[in-house]
């Protein structure tokens, strides 16, 4: 049974930072959470360093690792923190010192973008693991109560290939 998360690492914004500020030194810290996490687990995991990309990691995932261990492929990975929906567009960036024109810059992830959305839940850490070719069935977010298949979910990663994510993308809710 896994073990809950200590009180301390559940705890958010304890310097009383203000909130955009915070709210993109979340982010980051959620970029690097997901690294460890993965190369934990046993994935080779490499940090982009250019901030204003369409991805924040490249995973080298396996195409069926009860198949093969060699035959892995490289996934690219957008981390975005969920409260209580996931959203699917960039273009928009926190933070402070910011001005914004909606509609201006914002878009909708699509493949050209990435292979991957890891949602951070906020508030538990749990890890919602969401290929984009899941996405076209939302609108620009999702509740999370509609990925639960997809939480936690390290078995995407081990079996990154049409069948296991065809057949998962079938037990998903519209």
């Amino acid at each position: 049974m896994p073990q809950p998360i200590p009180p301390l690492l559940l705890k958010q914004n304890v310097t009383l930072m203000q909130k955009g500020a915070y709210n993109a030194l979340l982010g980051e810290a959620h970029q690097y959470l997901v690294t460890g996490i993965l190369m934990r687990l046993g994935f080779q995991v490499s940090v982009i360093t250019v901030r204003a990309g369409t991805y924040d990691l490249i995973i080298s995932a396996f195409v069926d690792i009860d198949k093969s261990l060699d035959k892995t492929v490289l996934v690219r990975a957008q981390v975005r923190t969920i409260t209580r929906s996931l959203k699917f567009t960039g273009g928009i960036r926190g933070g402070v010192d910011r001005i914004y024109i909606p509609g201006v810059k914002e878009y909708k992830y699509g493949p050209q973008h990435n292979d991957l959305i890891i949602g951070v839940d906020r508030d538990t850490m749990d890890l919602y693991f969401v290929p984009n070719r899941f996405i076209t069935r939302w609108g620009k977010s999702v509740s999370k109560n509609k990925l639960q298949i997809l939480k936690n979910n390290v078995e995407i990663l081990l079996h990154w290939n049409d069948e296991h994510l065809n057949k998962l993308e079938q037990s998903l809710p519209k």
